[in-house]
C-alpha cells in the first residue's frame, strides 16, 4: 500500500530536531492476543450466487481492558463477506497488547478467508495494514484506495493542529510523532493510530488531533471511497508549516 503525507500547506505543526536517544520502546511490546476465536459458516447465498471463494479484513481497536471497542471494515470482496466478518469479530474474545508490562489499546487487522469447500478461516491478527486480496473484477468489492489515486486531492474541512505538550514548554524538548489512519467514504477519520514518536507525549498530542479531523469524502471517479494516509508531525517551540 502506497501511503503519503496529506497535501495542505495550511496544515500547520511544530517543527522541531529529535532528542538524540529518545525513541519508542518496542522490545518490551507484547502483542494483542486473540482468547477466543468465532467463525461463520459459509454463506450458502454465495455459493447459489456462483461465488466460492471470496475475503474481507476488518481493522479492530482493542482497548487496555481486552474490551473490542471499534470494527471498521477496510475491505471485501464481496458485501456478505464483509457483513460477516463485522459480525463474527464481535464475538471474539482478546487479551490486550502491553508495553512494558502494562496493558495498552492496540489498533490491528484481521483477515477472514471464505471457501465453500474448505470453510470459513482467520490468519489471525496481522502485523502489516496492507491488504493483500485478488479483488478481481468484481464491481461489490471494497479497498482501500491510496491519496494519489483520488480524484482530487484531500480537501479538509476540519484539521486542528496538535498542541505543543505543555509540560515540554520553556524547555529545550522537540519532537517527532507519525499517526497512520484512515478516511473513510464520509470523509471521517477512522483508526487513527502511533507508529512512531520520540515521545509518548507526542504522540498522544498528534492522536488526539487527528481523532477529530474531518475531510470532504474522499472520490474515485465520482464515487465515495476510504483512503489510508500517513502524517508525520514535527513539533517545535516555534510554529512552522509542513513542507
Amino acid at each position: 500500500q502506497t501511503h503519503k503525507s496529506l497535501l495542505s500547506a495550511c496544515l500547520v505543526s511544530f517543527c522541531m530536531a529529535v532528542a538524540p536517544g529518545v525513541v519508542i520502546g518496542i522490545e518490551n511490546f507484547e502483542s494483542l492476543k486473540v482468547l477466543e476465536m468465532v467463525l461463520p459458516s459459509y454463506p450458502m447465498k454465495m455459493t447459489f450466487e456462483g461465488i466460492y471463494e471470496g475475503s474481507a479484513r476488518v481493522i479492530i481497536n482493542v482497548d487496555e481492558t481486552g474490551e473490542l471497542v471499534d470494527v471498521y471494515q477496510e475491505s471485501y470482496t464481496h458485501p456478505e463477506f464483509g457483513r460477516l466478518a463485522d459480525k463474527y469479530i464481535r464475538l471474539w474474545t482478546f487479551q490486550p497488547a502491553k508495553l512494558n508490562g502494562e496493558p495498552i489499546t492496540a489498533i490491528k487487522p484481521v483477515d477472514f478467508n471464505f471457501d465453500d469447500k474448505r470453510g470459513v478461516y482467520s490468519v489471525g491478527i496481522q502485523a502489516a495494514m496492507g491488504s493483500n486480496m485478488n479483488f478481481g473484477r468484481s464491481a461489490n468489492s471494497k479497498r482501500v484506495y491510496s491519496p494519489e489515486e483520488l480524484d482530487e486531492n484531500l480537501e479538509p474541512i476540519e484539521m486542528v493542529q496538535p498542541p505543543f505538550p505543555e509540560e515540554f514548554r520553556n524547555t529545550d524538548i522537540e519532537g517527532t510523532a507519525t499517526v497512520l489512519f484512515y478516511i473513510d467514504e464520509t470523509g471521517k477519520t477512522r483508526m487513527p493510530h502511533v507508529t512512531e514518536y520520540s515521545h509518548m507525549d507526542f504522540g498522544t498530542s498528534a492522536l488526539l488531533a487527528v481523532e477529530n479531523w474531518k475531510f470532504k469524502p474522499p472520490l474515485v471517479r465520482g464515487k465515495p471511497v476510504s483512503i489510508m494516509v500517513s502524517q508525520k508531525f514535527n513539533f517545535t517551540q516555534e510554529f512552522q508549516k509542513i513542507e
